[in-house]
This record gives C-alpha cells, sequence and structure tokens, in this order.
C-alpha cells in the first residue's frame, strides 16, 4: 500500500467520523457552538508516511485510554454555555481525576458553586474569565485570567467564572478526584425545607417562593455584572504559560509546567502545556508522580502508550482527545500534522514529577547491568553513555 493511498484511507476514517460528529452536533447544539475536530491534513513527509503505513493495523485497534471529549462526552448546555464533561468510567485507569471543556458567551457566568471533594486547576483557551472566590474567611478574592491563565481553586471554596471579554469564553478545568462533587447555591437551596430556607437566609417563607425547587445544577447562567467589569486584577492563585520559564525551549517546541516550584498554591497539582512543531518527537517517557490527563487542545499526533499489564497500543489523536496515563506508564507522541501540535496534561500528584526514558535510564545504571538487560554490546552502551544529556524532544 502506497503512502498517498494509506493516506487517503485515513482522511476516509477521518472525514466518516466528522459526519457522524455533525449529526450530533445539529442534535444536540447551537449555531453558537462550534465543536469536534478540526478537518486537518497529514504530513506528507515520508518517514512519517511509512510510520503510518506500518503501523496501519495497530492504529486501528481500540486504544481504550482514550475518548474524543467532543464526541463521546456528556454535553450539558443552555444559552449562556456548555459544558463537555467526561466521566471516569470512560476511560481505562482513570480513576483519580476529571477534565472538562466550557464555553460560555458573553456576559454569561459559571454559576457559583463548590466542588467538595475536589481541587479544580483551569487554564483558558480564548478569551478573559473573572474568578471570584471566598474561602469562608477573609475578604472575596477577585481577578481576572487571560488566555493561556491558569488558575487554582482550593477544595470546598466557593467560586464564580464569569466571561468578562469581548468574545466567547472557552477553558478547561481538571479536577483530581474522579468525581468532582459539583454544588451551587440554587440545588443547596432546593434541598431545604422553605421553613429551614427561610431562617436560615433571613427571609419569610412567603418571600422564597419563586425559588426553582430543583436539585440539577444550571451550570451557567447570564451575568448582569459582567458587562460592567473593566479593570484587571491580579491573583497569586493565577500564573501565565507564557510569563513562566519552559521547562523545556528550543526551535522545535516547549514545555511549560506550573507546579509548586512555580506557585506554591499548586499543592497537590500541576499543570502542563506543551507545543510541538510538525515531525517532532517527545522523547518516549513515563512519570515518577501523578497520574496524568493529557488533553489535545489543537493538532495531530502518533501516539504509543505501554499500560500496568505490559499491553501496547499505538493510535493517531486529533484535537478533542483526551488520554489517561497512569503514573508509570510508559509513552511518547509525535506531531503528524502539518501545523503546531498543542496538548496540556493535568497531574494529579506534585511530589517530585520526574519522567524517566531510555536513554536516561541506561545511564544511570551499570554497563554490564544494562548489557545482560538488553544483549547490546558494551561499545553501544558506552556510547549511550557517553551522549549528552537528553532533550525532551528530537527532530523525527
Amino acid at each position: 500500500m502506497t503512502g498517498k493511498t494509506l493516506l487517503a484511507i485515513l482522511k476516509t476514517v477521518f472525514l466518516t467520523g466528522l459526519i457522524s460528529w455533525q449529526v450530533q452536533a445539529a442534535q444536540t447544539n447551537d449555531e453558537t457552538t462550534t465543536l469536534g475536530p478540526e478537518t486537518t491534513q497529514l504530513s506528507a513527509d515520508p518517514k512519517i508516511q511509512k510510520l503510518l503505513k506500518d503501523e496501519a493495523q495497530n492504529i486501528s485497534a481500540p486504544f481504550p485510554y482514550r475518548i474524543n471529549l467532543f464526541t463521546q462526552g456528556q454535553i450539558l448546555k443552555n444559552s449562556a454555555g456548555l459544558r463537555i464533561a467526561e466521566t471516569a468510567n470512560q476511560l481505562s485507569s482513570d480513576n483519580s481525576g476529571l477534565l472538562f471543556y466550557y464555553e460560555l458567551v458573553n456576559d454569561a457566568m459559571r454559576v457559583p458553586h463548590w466542588h467538595s471533594n475536589a481541587i479544580e486547576i483551569g487554564t483558558v483557551l480564548s478569551g478573559k474569565v473573572r474568578v471570584t472566590i471566598w474561602e469562608g474567611t477573609g475578604d472575596t478574592k477577585v481577578y481576572t485570567v487571560e488566555q493561556n491563565g491558569t488558575w487554582i481553586i482550593p477544595k470546598a471554596k466557593l467560586h464564580s467564572l464569569e466571561n468578562v471579554g469581548q468574545d466567547k469564553l472557552k477553558f478547561l478545568v481538571v479536577y483530581d478526584s474522579p468525581i468532582a462533587a459539583d454544588r451551587d447555591f440554587l440545588t443547596a437551596w432546593a434541598s431545604l425545607p422553605d421553613a429551614v430556607l427561610a431562617r436560615a437566609v433571613g427571609l419569610k417563607e412567603s418571600d422564597i417562593a419563586s425559588i426553582k425547587k430543583t436539585t440539577v445544577n444550571r451550570l451557567s447562567a447570564f451575568d448582569p455584572a459582567a458587562s460592567t467589569f473593566k479593570t484587571d486584577n491580579y491573583s497569586v492563585l493565577s500564573n501565565n504559560f507564557l510569563t513562566t520559564k519552559p521547562l523545556y525551549q528550543s526551535d522545535l517546541g516547549s514545555i511549560t509546567r506550573i507546579d509548586p516550584t512555580i506557585n506554591p498554591y499548586m499543592k497537590t497539582m500541576a499543570f502542563q502545556r506543551t507545543i510541538m512543531k510538525p515531525q517532532v518527537l517527545r522523547i518516549p517517557h513515563w512519570y515518577t508522580t501523578g497520574d496524568v490527563l493529557l488533553f489535545v487542545a489543537r493538532g495531530d499526533a502518533f501516539f504509543t502508550l505501554m499500560d500496568n499489564d505490559g499491553k501496547v497500543f499505538h493510535s493517531v489523536i486529533h484535537s478533542g482527545d483526551l488520554i489517561s496515563i497512569p503514573v508509570g506508564n510508559f509513552h511518547s507522541f509525535l506531531n503528524i500534522g502539518n501545523d503546531d501540535l498543542e496538548v496540556y496534561e493535568g497531574f494529579n500528584r506534585v511530589e517530585q514529577i520526574n519522567e524517566i526514558t531510555l536513554m536516561n535510564g541506561v545511564q544511570h545504571f551499570n554497563i554490564g547491568t544494562i548489557e545482560g538487560a538488553t544483549g547490546l554490546s558494551k561499545e553501544l552502551i558506552t556510547q549511550i553513555n557517553q551522549s549528552k544529556i537528553e532533550s525532551y524532544m528530537v527532530k523525527f
């Protein structure tokens, strides 16, 4: 099979999935919502095409650690915005966290709420958000987060997210629990008998008759205060990927991580953004701390993962794909598109986030040990040991 033939097959499969998504989207979304994988052209580079041809059978196999959030996630929406959520049981070994995608239209908000058993970290994909948080004591914290910015909400703290920009707000949130336990004012009020509620808020029972009795979180609503907010405020709970010193940066791409070394308030979670140029390989590695949820914000990649049982998965991933990577699972990804690949990784642990690769692993063991374990000659092992410190990325 030629590379052109394979590319045509891959395009057909991809477009078939896109058409089925468009049918579903027509049933669930309105004209203000633009979701799902974009039609993209895979690289025509001969090495990329040969890899895809050689791995065609593996690529077509099921990959239980991946869903496409836009096509397989749970969509909840109203006129003010939408949420696309994954559930932990959709992904193999995802028993430690969640990742959601949100959109809010102009002058809309994510209503005041709290997560009784989860810490929240978020990042703005486009637009500007105002975060209001009260921790039960002291003053209310109010700050703005621009595109590429991040925030953290400690567990059980009351907060809201408002679109105070000129355009639609799009953002990701990651939780360190497989159940976010999302509660808001309306559902809390609705859970109480009228007499108890009236006494609790200092009103008469007749005054609260108009409160809608529902335990369904409406998620989003229009916010009369959003359009009046014009100033920007800074908070120690916020950072920005653009102004944070990258963990790695070169002509091939960059890796930027926000963790306790950058912000001491990131005590239990970390957020990482990776941008890779076309035909660039993220060196195969595994993390020594924390399960990871990886989200593809844009681009296409060849992804490989070996799980706890030693089963190997090779797949092609696209924009909107969400992948669960348990701690210690060996994985890698290669940008096979013509544009930059942008992925976000949420860690549910932050103690010494290190990564081990084949090269740096070999370099830290006795030559004889590696010779016996791999069958490599002493000369080749010595060559590896003398190599310079490995980069996070290489040209494929």
